[in-house]
């Protein structure tokens, strides 16, 4: 009897553990959260709009989710780091669904702490447009341009990315539990971020979400650099990344490509991520999912690597048409017929 008594104890004292972690959250700021995120009646406008952008988006990451069941798709690693990837959060939870840390960084300003409450109802109506302007941007082609997100979150009054991230996390069912400033800092320049702690209400599980403000000139990833630090502690993580214009094409940002790839154990991408040259069919299990036919040459962009191995394995892959758009084949064809998602995970 003491010992049941005992392990009834036990469970019970678990649970409101569990329970006082999922709720330990600034009450104070959660009806902020659902306003940004169009989630109350308070903005019948911004509402309406947010659910009409959030439709598309919902369908997006719906088909992406049944499409991968039919595929040999196993990410599990634990953390995973989206280069370049502004403030795109619902790709990456579409396919990193399970990870526990998730690491982004891009050139949006953090804008974090914010301060919202202390604007006038005219300031915070300009918040909630960008933030629907974003989200209507994403859902029409389901990645950001960076034009469009500097236009937006340059803004002195939405003044960065924090209030976008934290819309799109509730719009995805996520609870807000903590936020806190994050820096890196580096040879006489200190890169700036947030981590946001969540608990996914679907999931039963807490996660983290950080994101640094980091522009790479081609210099980093040397020891004493404060990225190569940060990035060399991470091990056995899973890499995502999207509409990245072929920055780690090339030799200028070898040297943090390399720090990147060094203890990656799984890679999610569009063809303007890393070249197929870094996954040498000896170490590296390669699928194409859709199809891959060329890059493509953006105005502004990196000069993108010729890659006729990644055509070959396209070509023997044969894959039928991705049912959603990813990546530039959708920009440069108005449909999916030249969309394709890359998996490489390490022998």
């Amino acid at each position: 009897m003491t010992k049941k008594l005992i392990i009834c104890l036990f469970f019970l004292t678990l649970q409101c553990q569990l329970q006082e972690k999922k709720t330990e959250i600034a009450f104070a700021e959660t009806h902020v959260y659902d306003e940004w995120a169009g989630l109350t009646d308070t903005d019948i406008l911004h509402k309406n709009e947010m659910d009409l952008s959030w439709r598309k988006l919902t369908n997006t990451r719906d088909t992406i989710t049944d499409f991968l069941k039919g595929k040999n798709y196993q990410p599990k690693v634990k953390t995973v780091v989206y280069p370049f990837s502004g403030i795109d959060v619902l790709n990456l939870f579409s396919f990193y669904p399970n990870a526990d840390r998730y690491i982004l960084f891009g050139l949006e300003d953090p804008g974090y702490p914010n301060s919202y409450s202390s604007l006038s109802e005219k300031e915070k109506q300009i918040v909630k447009q960008g933030i629907r302007n974003l989200s209507d941007h994403l859902a029409g082609r389901n990645y950001f341009t960076y034009r469009k997100m500097k236009e937006e979150t340059k803004k002195k009054e939405l003044n960065g990315a924090y209030p976008v991230f934290v819309a799109f996390l509730r719009r995805m069912g996520k609870e807000i539990l903590d936020s806190k400033e994050e820096t890196i800092e580096g040879k006489g320049i200190t890169y700036k971020g947030f981590t946001i702690s969540l608990y996914d209400t679907k999931l039963h599980k807490q996660e983290s979400l950080t994101y640094f403000k980091i522009f790479l000139i081609g210099n980093e990833g040397t020891s004493g650099d404060g990225l190569y630090e940060y990035f060399s502690n991470l091990s056995n993580i899973g890499i995502f990344t999207k509409s990245a214009e072929y920055l780690f094409h090339g030799e200028k940002r070898k040297l943090f490509r390399e720090l990147l790839l060094k203890n990656a154990e799984f890679i999610v991408q569009d063809e303007s991520g890393f070249p197929i040259r870094f996954f040498p069919e000896e170490s590296w299990n390669r699928q194409v999912f859709g199809r891959y036919e060329k890059s493509w040459n953006l105005s502004g962009a990196v000069t993108p690597e010729t890659q006729p191995e990644l055509k070959s394995l396209s070509d023997h892959s044969n894959d039928n048409t991705l049912p959603f758009p990813f990546g530039y084949g959708y920009l440069g064809t108005k449909d999916n017929r030249q969309s394709a998602v890359l998996v490489f995970s390490k022998k």
